[in-house]
């Protein structure tokens, strides 16, 4: 009897290994397909510095032809994030599918809906990857050392690239005023912000978030 309890037992261990095994492999080959559809648009993109000044410049009407709601590009400097910024009229779509529509984990970094550049916060969205693709390296935030040597998002939004340096980063809930797109605290009633927002591991509410504050416009046509 303890013999077949044993056998039954490694057999369960074994689907269970199986399982796990085939989950991490589906997941890396879509990080490898996510990773091969961004590089190919990252290629695009040309940096310089002049003056201390960080520039980068992307044919965005070019992208455009293959997805309109191509808006603009985010970029931190020696770091991973470098893609697409997209528009959506939900936020549903781009968490499934990449800046060329492919169906994909992921998925896209994109601007909320209810929110536009014009807003004095935008909230923008990627996945926090295992690889740090997308929004997985914003943890790495949480070291005062990294944001020492990367404190600046850059956003090229239409004819305009904006700089804006990061003045705060936490682990907040989704219900936090950090999603509003005006805060009601006078002092800041003349800033613009940025928040950068990728979920946690450990429940389905908690974000870390990165908010960075408009310092000027870099660029524009």
């Amino acid at each position: 009897m303890k013999k077949r309890l044993y056998t039954i037992l490694e057999v369960i261990f074994i689907a269970i290994f199986v399982f796990a095994l085939y989950e991490l492999i589906k997941i890396g080959i879509s990080y490898y397909r996510g990773d091969q559809i961004y590089s190919e648009a990252q290629s695009k993109v040309e940096e310089s510095t002049e003056d201390d000044t960080y520039h980068f410049e992307v044919d965005l009407k070019e992208l455009q032809k293959i997805n309109p709601d191509i808006v603009g590009w985010i970029k931190i400097p020696d770091t991973p994030i470098d893609y697409p910024l997209l528009q959506p009229d939900n936020n549903q779509y781009y968490l499934k599918h990449t800046y060329d529509n492919v169906y994909s984990d992921f998925g896209s970094i994109f601007i909320d809906c209810y929110c536009t550049m014009d807003d004095q916060n935008t909230v923008i969205y990627g996945h926090n990857t295992r690889n740090d693709s997308m929004f997985g390296s914003l943890k790495k935030y949480k070291d005062d050392d990294y944001l020492a040597a990367h404190p600046y998002v850059y956003v090229l939004y239409g004819d305009v690239e904006k700089q804006y340096e990061i003045v705060d980063r936490k682990t907040v809930e989704v219900t936090d005023s950090v999603y509003n797109t005006k805060f009601d605290d006078k002092e800041l009633e003349n800033d613009k912000f940025i928040t950068l927002s990728t979920c946690t591991s450990r429940t389905m509410t908690e974000r870390f978030v990165i908010v960075a504050k408009e310092v000027k416009d870099v660029w524009a046509k």
